[in-house]
């Protein structure tokens, strides 16, 4: 899954929820320097107005931005097959604005629809803040550390996209209850370990190892921590240091707990008031 040099893709009904940031998503996208791909999914309820109301939204898109922007029209029956055509061709960034679950719809749904498509669409998420306000300038980018190699091909593409932007590429390993699996970490090292001061000094040596990986790309960076439960600390840090995306690797549920509330990724995208692009690996 990439994110950089592709299009910025945005489906909608035109009568959902998210229609709404259809000039968000386009100001945003001209801001970086990206095309804006809109999937226009049309059924045959509402089909008039949903064209009428498209047409409208497109006329009163902004000119002279820069904005570059394509519009494709299919049947609802075609959405999977044309985002499956999209990744294997131009590839894409998914936005959309996610569902947000209270906890009863939770236990009925068991996955919000962002989720699913973390977890099964063949492109990247961009999931929208629910205020819907997107940045027109990027300063700050936070990508959290969770030290699994399976993370590291998206470190270069989160470095990447902040040179792209001219960003400030921030990455915080948050030290807590929310561990990798054994078969995520370098269990070698880890064992040779004689106490819980090496195991720390271990996880800060390869935080250094990341940060330098991700200079190489020619942009500043800062490396910090943090303690507690990740979800936590990464919303805390976004708040204090006036962080304006997230880019996170996501990995899928771990455990019961991330089953029935979420992942560490769905967690943050259900709080967050800034976007949060996330990258399956």
């Amino acid at each position: 899954m990439r994110i950089n040099n592709v299009p910025i893709v945005f489906p909608t009904t035109a009568i959902d929820k998210g229609f709404a940031l259809l000039p968000n998503v386009a100001s945003f996208a001209s801001s970086i320097g990206r095309p804006l791909r809109i999937i226009h999914v049309l059924s045959q309820r509402y089909r008039s107005y949903a064209e009428r109301q498209m047409a409208s939204a497109l006329e009163a898109l902004p000119s002279g931005n820069g904005l570059v922007y394509e519009l494709l029209k299919i049947e609802k029956k075609q959405r999977r097959a044309i985002l499956d055509e999209i990744a294997t061709t131009t590839g894409g960034i998914l936005a959309m604005l996610p569902t947000r679950h209270n906890f009863i719809n939770r236990l009925l749904a068991m996955m919000s629809d962002y989720e699913k498509f973390m977890i099964e669409g063949p492109l990247p998420l961009l999931a929208l803040p629910r205020n819907g306000a997107l940045p027109t300038s990027i300063g700050r980018i936070l990508f959290p550390l969770d030290l699994s190699p399976r993370s590291d091909d998206s470190l270069e593409q989160a470095a990447d996209f902040a040179k792209s932007v001219g960003a400030e590429l921030h990455l915080l390993h948050v030290f807590g209850d929310d561990r990798l699996l054994p078969s995520e970490m370098d269990m070698k090292a880890r064992m040779a370990a004689r106490s819980p001061r090496e195991l720390y000094q271990i996880d800060k040596d390869h935080i250094q190892d990341l940060a330098e990986r991700a200079r190489t790309h020619d942009v500043n960076v800062i490396a910090a921590t943090a303690e507690g439960r990740a979800h936590a600390a990464i919303l805390n840090y976004c708040n204090a240091e006036k962080i304006d995306l997230v880019i996170m690797a996501t990995h899928g549920p771990r455990t019961s707990e991330d089953i029935w509330k979420g992942t560490t990724t769905a967690r943050v995208i259900q709080h967050a008031n800034i976007p949060v692009i996330a990258i399956r690996c």
